[in-house]
């Protein structure tokens, strides 16, 4: 069940950043980044007699990104170079094993010249990488960010979809983002651009006791990090949903509710 738990997190948790837009004399580009994410969750197993657990999941991972000149902006790769389980209130051990066989995990996608990345495919990982996907579906703002000028506010719907062996996974977000002004982060300049987010998503998963679904509902708030020429230097996150789970295990809906943190920095 908790790597379940951990799955729903994944499915609500997208995070939108700010985006690394390459040095335009530069064909290829290539952008290392820590990606954490600590997700608190707490079901209600009243109806099966159990009252309410909660449980605490934290992990990480380092991503190398290239970028690549092509034909309408910037051919994408994605690589989990490592992933850590940072803690766990169960299942440390099986979730560590899940975490090693992730590392090399690869997705393919084409950021756009608007920051949008279309057709993000995992193409090879394990079941560990899959947390990351909502992350990295939404990694880089929609909209020239870096060009915004204060007080500028925009907004733009995320759609994303996923299907592997052991379930699928469809989220919908839509976010505002406002251009907040210049700040610093990490002693650098930086412009501060904020978000507020609106989530839905829907999701399945096959396990040794039968299917499993989830539906879910959120809210989020970010404040993320862009250099003037619109390198992203990292950010974070805050996300809270309400997700249902059915099962044939269960003869009523399980509700659960997830607090999810995520952070970026670059590296």
């Amino acid at each position: 069940m908790f790597v379940h738990l951990l799955s729903a997190a994944a499915l609500t948790g997208g995070l939108i950043a700010g985006p690394s837009t390459p040095d335009p004399v530069s064909a290829v580009t290539t952008l290392k980044y820590k990606v954490g994410i600590v997700n608190l969750s707490t079901i209600d197993l009243s109806g099966l007699g159990a009252g309410e657990q909660k449980n605490t999941a934290g992990f990480t991972g380092f991503f190398t990104m290239t970028l690549k000149d092509t034909t309408g902006g910037k051919a994408l790769t994605m690589v989990l170079d490592s992933m850590a389980i940072d803690s766990a209130t169960q299942g440390r051990d099986m979730l560590q094993t899940a975490a090693d066989s992730s590392k090399g995990s690869t997705w393919r996608g084409l950021l756009t010249d608007k920051g949008r990345i279309d057709n993000l495919v995992l193409v090879q990982g394990g079941p560990g990488a899959q947390q990351f996907e909502a992350v990295l579906a939404g990694f880089f703002p929609r909209g020239a960010a870096h060009t915004k000028k204060k007080g500028e506010v925009w907004s733009d719907t995320l759609s994303y979809a996923s299907t592997t062996d052991a379930g699928s996974t469809s989220l919908k977000m839509m976010t505002t983002f406002t251009a907040a002004g210049e700040g610093t982060y990490n002693n650098a300049k930086a412009l501060t651009i904020t978000t507020t987010s609106v989530t839905s998503s829907v999701g399945s998963q096959d396990g040794p006791g039968g299917d499993m679904q989830m539906e879910g509902n959120g809210t989020g708030v970010g404040t993320f990090y862009v250099t003037k020429d619109g390198t992203y230097l990292g950010g974070s996150n805050t996300l809270d949903s309400d997700i249902v789970i059915t099962t044939s295990q269960a003869p009523v809906p399980i509700p659960l509710k997830s607090h999810t943190i995520i952070t970026i920095s670059s590296l």
